[in-house]
């Protein structure tokens, strides 16, 4: 199985861009506001004015601590749009409790406002995983018993160090085995550089998510090049 590759973009310019480029999902968020960052309506519409629905794409809620009717709502905001995936991340001091109800009530709020099934992915933060209430096995198995489709992880600090400093590939091989027990797909993403991407393309990740390595590493002033995605895209399509 080929991995997907999902680009993050914040504009439409970058989504022809990304799609020139052989993107496979289109991410849109704000990194100015964060590792998923919510984006603007107005972003959400410029980016899906490009898309022509030719590829699926998500949108990011960000993370919402203590608040699930936020996320709710803003999930509300977001299923206008008709996204194939929205993601939300939980920080460590989440109580299991706390994210199942948060997950719940965003699915709730998802089948409210579109007719195509949206898919719910929950969030990890790997650089925070050691403060966590909970591990990688637990954080998948509340993620499904929630209704959520899958997971991903990624880093909440995006200076010069990738997922790959905060985890372990034997960790990131039971973190992907943990998701596709409980028939979740499974993302990893992070300040991913062109070699990390090529470590983690032998892995059986169903996504990859990119943004720093398509814009010559400034992930906040820089812009998705078509170049560099396709390069990636055929690094990915060499080694599945």
């Amino acid at each position: 199985m080929e991995t997907a590759l999902m680009i993050s973009v914040v504009n439409g310019k970058e989504t022809l861009a990304a799609l020139e480029g052989g993107a496979d999902i289109i991410d849109i968020k704000n990194p100015a506001e964060g590792a998923l960052g919510a984006p603007a309506p107005g972003t959400i519409q410029d980016v899906c004015s490009m898309l022509d629905r030719t590829k699926p794409f998500s949108v990011a809620l960000g993370e919402l601590p203590g608040k699930p009717g936020a996320a709710a709502l803003a999930a509300l905001g977001s299923g206008y749009f008709k996204p194939d995936f929205v993601k939300i991340a939980f920080l460590p001091n989440t109580s299991p409790e706390e994210m199942s109800t948060t997950l719940q009530e965003v699915r709730k709020s998802l089948s409210l406002v579109s007719d195509k099934e949206i898919s719910l992915v929950s969030v990890a933060y790997a650089d925070k995983l050691r403060f966590a209430q909970w591990n990688v096995d637990e954080f998948a198995s509340i993620a499904k018993e929630a209704g959520a489709k899958g997971c991903l992880v990624d880093t909440w600090e995006k200076k010069n160090k990738s997922l790959l400093h905060y985890m372990s590939i034997k960790n990131i091989e039971h973190f992907i085995d943990s998701c596709h027990k409980r028939e979740l797909f499974c993302g990893l993403a992070g300040s991913l550089k062109f070699s990390d991407i090529v470590i983690l393309s032998g892995l059986e990740a169903d996504i990859i998510g990119v943004r720093s390595a398509v814009c010559m590493g400034d992930r906040l002033n820089g812009t998705v090049s078509a170049q560099d995605v396709n390069h990636i895209k055929k690094a990915l399509r060499k080694i599945s």
